[in-house]
């Protein structure tokens, strides 16, 4: 929060906030996808469960939301700021845990897609070992980030100039902007890569007119939220660029959901379409949360229409 207004930072804050609540709704879809059957709201097996992906979902979620009690902790305080001294001088440990659950979230999410590369590629490690290399180097960015941050701090406390200072004087940006760039390639290159494997099988094995469709919807769905995913994590590269410490804080603040929703995208709407799948090839199969179709109005009225004598009928009316 350094370096902007309170005000800015409480337009940063709703703007994220409103960001986190549409990342929830896909969170509670998505889980429903992944813990419940296709039909109806019966827990799935333990054997049915895709585990890599409860986990990395699960993961994100906690990043994304201790990211966002903290910043709502930092606004609150720099709307009525202590006033600093010597003896209150320490390592602003929430802004640490903040960039660290921003950045965690992106590796995980780069990991995951590094993991459908693989298994679309029926596990062959020559396509992966270029992402991987990229990855590795995007975890040695986040962890030298953390550690200029605690240097730092530490340099303003005590007064302590280490051989890093220089470089660490220029702020996050000289370690996060070379993380940034290696996330860019590496979702360019998977997800390039993924759509390339996926339209090639397709033809290559004269699929039939139902079948081929099924493929670009596919397609489709992982473009889409790759652009997405790329389009945030562009603009966040961008803005290091910029002396504008506002546009940074709003960036750092929607990016995080903005990736959740782009992880859960792809999870909700493909196991979507594989249940519309199912009921193409099995057109007798109903959803078993569906109601039986009412009776007839005739009907209704047999049943709960009370038996009148006769002889009372013109009273009743007449009364």
């Amino acid at each position: 929060m350094a370096n902007t207004t309170p005000e800015q930072n409480e337009v940063s804050i709703f703007v994220e906030a409103i960001f986190y609540g549409l990342y929830l709704a896909t969170l509670l879809h998505c889980m429903r996808w992944m813990l419940y059957e296709n039909e109806g709201w019966k827990l799935k097996k333990r054997i049915s469960i895709q585990w890599t992906m409860l986990i990395s979902t699960v993961a994100i979620f906690v990043c994304s939301f201790v990211n966002i009690i903290l910043i709502l902790t930092n606004v609150t305080q720099s709307i009525h700021p202590k006033p600093v001294t010597p003896s209150t001088l320490k390592i602003n440990w929430e802004a640490v845990v903040i960039c660290a659950t921003t950045n965690v979230s992106a590796l995980i999410a780069d990991c995951v897609l590094i993991y459908r590369c693989w298994v679309v590629y029926s596990r062959s490690r020559k396509v992966v070992i270029f992402p991987i290399i990229l990855w590795l180097g995007g975890l040695v960015c986040v962890i030298l980030q953390g550690y200029s941050q605690i240097v730092h701090t530490k340099a303003v406390i005590t007064g302590w100039e280490p051989a890093l200072t220089p470089t660490i004087g220029l702020g996050v940006p000289v370690l996060l902007t070379p993380f940034w760039a290696s996330t860019i390639v590496l979702n360019l290159y998977t997800t390039s890569m993924i759509v390339y494997r996926i339209w090639t099988a397709a033809w290559h094995e004269n699929a039939e007119k139902d079948s081929l469709q099924e493929f670009k919807s596919i397609i489709h769905i992982i473009i889409e939220s790759g652009a997405l995913y790329l389009v945030i994590t562009i603009a966040h590269f961008v803005v290091w660029f910029t002396p504008h410490p506002f546009a940074i804080v709003m960036m750092d603040g929607i990016n995080l959901p903005i990736i959740g929703i782009a992880f859960n995208l792809i999870l909700i709407r493909t196991s979507e379409r594989k249940v519309d799948g199912l009921k193409k090839r099995n057109p007798d199969l109903e959803s078993e949360i569906k109601f039986s179709s009412a009776p007839p109005v005739e009907s209704v009225k047999l049943m709960i229409e009370p038996t009148v004598h006769p002889s009372r009928t013109e009273s009743m009316v007449t009364s």
